[in-house]
């Protein structure tokens, strides 16, 4: 039985702020339960989230999602904008112009949004009688689980504090260390540690890991900062500033992808059963227990991706998915193609035009959409994958659904192509398979395989790694204590063929007494409800694992503000669930998809 006497959220970002959205939807159950609840933030500030911070973002880097799209707090981002004076909008580097519920603005502007809103949470939270303790610049370094009934926080001072029930939503981790005299950065934040110094600027060429949306917001902060944007017969043009002339960045992508432009939607908030019912999922689960990808696509996905193809007028691909020989591999292999362009950048020039009558005729992509759906439905199922599945899901599927149906703004898109035409932004197609840092010339020395097999070899003054975190290992969990005592364990997933298993190259680990071979996933084991699982294969009930860092491995596609909401929704209607039944889900498929119904229907 869970006990929400004394709770602890480490962490203070999107996810523990919609987690506090959720408990205070339920305030009149929980107030009975609940005594406090103590945050623990380890920055001066509360509910903005790491990408959201001014100390750790620009002003010039977006934030990729528009007010429709962000899941509803107490009011919208834009109904919030929209109450702002024009000084604290000039602050936030947001002109005076309209409001616009579909537009994109920068992520300091979403950060100040997120921080008012957590407050008022908060307020509402502890009116209703439960108490709430904020402990800002407070760094949670360890957790020591001490029973059913009690978790221990150590935190960085070495104070020490007990809580019944503790939810872990401390975000993103950035652990591999730069080598500045080299001009390496590991990670590209904070951004403003690759600033030039005062009234000096970049006069030499740039190398960026990665075209990802990251990638981007350095190429936007440093731009700002080597010339100037105007508008030129309603075009965007880039100037370089006098005194840097050889000022350019390269972007490294292995396959040469730009990601895709923002898209109309018909409806921007993500459902878990919106293309077919719970009953219809369960029934997939086979005589092993597993649900097997290509099932879900043949049965679920097909029927709907067919008439997604249809409203897009894109009848070839419709008839494709007609032939139940046309499998999800082959799916992706021919939507990449089309959208594999010789040069990526004038590919962009060219989407462009079907992007800005898509967003601004309000007319939707229906195939992204559909598809974007249906990747998002299978990732609160995939526990019931077999590793040969996730295999497959990670090596052929992902790198599409990043590229593909990941969304540039227009806005930032626009800004891409002028510094392109301005000669200043490259991609370097191949894989980077070795970065050297040469102290003696202080530099960074990249290493290139091309696709025909040959090398080149590039120095960089400046380097910066936005090729996303490494996946995390079960020894760089951040809490030391929970990994030795067994308190969390290696998410796995098992074979559902032993011969596959035994003749896979990939390191495998003999789960269990019937000798099933399993698959060593990323990050650590959870249950349905983001419990943590301990070494003895049971839940542990009152330690919660929210940080998609850390829950990666079994849950693959849960990315942005619409994923923090469903996971803190879950949470809690597992904890409401338990009130009222009186007795734990634990893995129980049938009362696991429950919650994710309930879900669906806020």
């Amino acid at each position: 039985m869970i006990n929400l006497t004394n709770i602890a959220i480490i962490g203070s970002g999107p996810t523990a702020l919609y987690l506090m959205k959720y408990i205070l939807s339920h305030v009149s159950i929980l107030k009975q339960e609940i005594q406090t609840i103590t945050i623990f933030e380890k920055e001066s500030t509360l509910g903005m989230g790491m990408p959201y911070r001014p100390k750790t973002t620009d002003i010039y880097n977006l934030a990729n999602i528009s007010s429709e799209e962000i899941p509803l707090l107490t009011i919208t981002f834009a109904d919030w904008l929209r109450q702002q004076n024009v000084e604290t909008l000039a602050k936030l580097n947001i002109g005076d112009a309209k409001i616009n519920d579909a537009e994109v603005y920068n992520r300091v502007a979403l950060g100040s949004y997120f921080e008012h809103q957590f407050q008022q949470l908060i307020q509402s939270i502890e009116c209703s009688g439960i108490k709430v303790v904020r402990n800002a610049e407070s760094e949670v370094v360890d957790i020591i689980r001490r029973d059913n009934s009690e978790v221990s926080i150590i935190t960085a001072n070495g104070n020490s504090y007990n809580y019944t029930t503790t939810i872990i939503a401390n975000g993103h981790e950035w652990k591999e260390k730069d080598v500045q005299e080299v001009g390496y950065y590991a990670s590209p934040w904070p951004i403003h540690k690759l600033f030039p110094k005062k009234n000096q600027s970049y006069n030499f060429l740039i190398g960026i890991l990665g075209s990802s949306l990251s990638a981007f917001d350095v190429v936007t902060s440093l731009s700002h900062r080597h010339g100037s944007f105007s508008k030129v017969n309603g075009a965007l043009k880039y100037t370089k500033n006098a005194e840097n002339p050889k000022f350019q960045i390269v972007l490294h992508s292995a396959a040469g992808w730009l990601p895709h432009l923002q898209y109309e939607q018909q409806k921007p908030i993500r459902e878990i059963y919106r293309h077919f019912k719970k009953i219809q999922l369960l029934d997939l689960i086979n005589e092993q227990g597993f649900l097997r990808i290509e099932n879900y696509f043949d049965k679920l996905c097909r029927p709907a991706l067919i008439k997604a193809f249809t409203k897009d007028k894109l009848i070839e691909i419709a008839e494709m998915l007609k032939e139940r020989s046309f499998t999800f591999a082959n799916l992706v292999e021919v939507m990449a193609e089309r959208h594999i362009y010789t040069n990526s950048f004038e590919g962009m020039r060219l989407e462009m035009h079907t992007a800005k009558n898509s967003v601004y005729n309000k007319i939707p992509i229906y195939w992204m959409e559909t598809l974007d759906d249906l990747m998002y439905s299978l990732n609160y199922h995939a526990e019931l994958l077999p590793a040969e599945d996730h295999i497959f899901f990670h090596k052929e599927i992902m790198s599409f659904l990043m590229n593909v149906i990941a969304a540039l703004p227009l806005q930032s898109a626009e800004i891409l192509l002028a510094l392109y035409d301005a000669q200043t932004v490259s991609l370097k197609t191949g894989r980077v398979t070795n970065i050297q840092h040469v102290t003696t010339e202080s530099q960074t020395e990249v290493e290139i395989e091309k696709e025909n097999g040959e090398a080149e070899t590039i120095k960089y003054q400046l380097f910066v790694n936005c090729g996303g975190g490494k996946k995390l290992e079960l020894d760089k969990y951040p809490f030391k204590s929970l990994v030795a005592h067994g308190d969390v364990v290696n998410a796995t997933a098992v074979f559902a063929d032993n011969q596959i298993a035994n003749e896979s190259k990939i390191e495998l680990v003999t789960l269990n007494k019937d000798n099933q071979q399993s698959l060593k996933l990323s990050g650590i084991a959870i249950n349905g409800s983001y419990n943590t699982i301990n070494a003895t294969g049971a839940t542990n009930n009152n330690i919660y694992d929210i940080n998609f860092t850390h829950t990666g491995g079994l849950r693959p596609y849960s990315y942005g503000l619409q994923a923090c909401s469903a996971t803190s929704l879950i949470v809690v209607e597992s904890w409401i669930t338990n009130i009222q039944q009186g007795g734990e889900i634990g893995n129980n498929i049938d009362e696991l998809t429950q919650l994710y119904e309930e879900n669906d229907e806020l």
